[in-house]
């Protein structure tokens, strides 16, 4: 007898082997990239200099700093002092910290003796490399004979505060430029990081040398040298009688 065959299409034949999609995660709220922050920028320390028969003037000022000061920068005067404060303690801890030093010159500031002593200590730091000084013209004077003459003076072209129109116009110049100086002291911070002490990168140079040194490989078998005069690991006495 025949045997009974199936005449259904497709019957008897393997089937494909179905592959089974891939499963796509969620992505994790959690774990999703976070938007880059932005460096935080360096504090700049305003030390501003002035005889107080210019108050006028550093009022006005200040007033036009008020942009700066929201951009991480501090502006002191010795109007800032709290009371009971001691004036030569903190004027000069203010001086070692501030990064800029803003002399109002006038024939005041030129004559008064505090403000000299300011100055001059300003421009030593400035010979040092620790500080920039801005001097700013309010009246006519006799300000390049403070040395001022090697700088490059505000307003703009040396013209005093007291030739412009307005002494906001002459402010919103003298601003400009100490926005100027503001970003050439940030640079300088970027640019120069701290550097580590010296007695840290010496110990670490010292044992770098010592990994890298080669270590004296001991022979097989081989006796300690004696030291002379020993026999027998006993020392000989040379006046030892036989």
């Amino acid at each position: 007898m025949l045997a009974k065959t199936d005449a259904r299409p497709g019957r008897g034949k393997s089937s494909p082997a179905k592959v089974a999609a891939p499963r796509v995660r969620a992505a994790d709220p959690s774990k999703s990239p976070r938007p880059a922050t932005k460096a935080k920028k360096a504090k700049i320390r305003i030390f501003v200099s002035y005889c107080h028969v210019n108050a006028v003037q550093q009022a006005k000022l200040q007033v036009h700093l008020a942009q700066l000061k929201r951009d991480e920068v501090e502006t002191w005067f010795d109007g800032d002092m709290a009371a009971g404060d001691k004036l030569s303690t903190e004027i000069s801890r203010k001086l070692r910290e501030a990064d800029i030093f803003v002399a109002l010159m006038s024939p005041e500031y030129i004559h008064s003796h505090w403000c000299q002593l300011e100055y001059n200590r300003a421009m030593r730091r400035r010979a040092n490399g620790a500080m920039r000084v801005v001097v700013v013209i309010v009246r006519p004077c006799g300000w390049k004979d403070t040395g001022a003459s090697e700088l490059k003076v505000l307003p703009r072209d040396g013209r005093t505060v007291s030739d412009w129109r307005t002494m906001d116009h002459a402010f919103a110049d003298v601003t400009e430029g100490i926005k100027g100086a503001v970003r050439a002291v940030r640079a300088s911070k970027v640019a120069t990081p701290g550097a580590k002490p010296a007695r840290a990168s010496r110990s670490a140079a010292a044992a770098k040398a010592k990994q890298r040194a080669p270590r004296a490989k001991a022979t097989p078998g081989a006796r300690p040298k004696a030291k002379p005069g020993a026999k027998g690991g006993r020392t000989v006495r040379k006046d030892a009688v036989g």
